[in-house]
């Protein structure tokens, strides 16, 4: 569980890296961030890179490191993929990833 919650905060950190891009923002949302919007984006992809590493190190030194790498290539080729072919996609895993990550702790914490 604690790996896919992992799973999750590396793709929105980099869902974050990617929305701190002038060309990337304005392909999924038709305008131009302005520079508090894009200091934002940037603050919280790192904040949400390190609390993923964090969460993959808490797991066991030598495999959640291999796990962090593992997560940062997929999450890096998913939001690649839905950036080149669909980038309306994108607008609505703004909603679903904060979401989808209070299931998946929900569901931990009961389970």
């Amino acid at each position: 569980m604690m790996y896919s919650f992992a799973m999750l905060l590396c793709l929105g950190a980099f869902y974050a890296f990617a929305m701190a891009k002038t060309a990337h923002y304005k392909s999924v949302f038709g305008t131009r961030p302005n520079q508090v919007q894009t200091q934002r984006f940037n603050r919280s992809g790192w904040i949400i890179i390190l609390l993923s590493f964090i969460v993959n190190l808490s797991q066991g030194v030598g495999y959640g490191s291999l796990m962090f790498c593992g997560q940062m290539a997929l999450s890096v080729l998913l939001l690649a993929v839905c950036l080149t072919y669909q980038p309306n996609w994108m607008r609505s895993l703004l909603y679903l990833l904060p979401l989808s990550g209070l299931i998946v702790v929900v569901s931990g914490l009961v389970f």
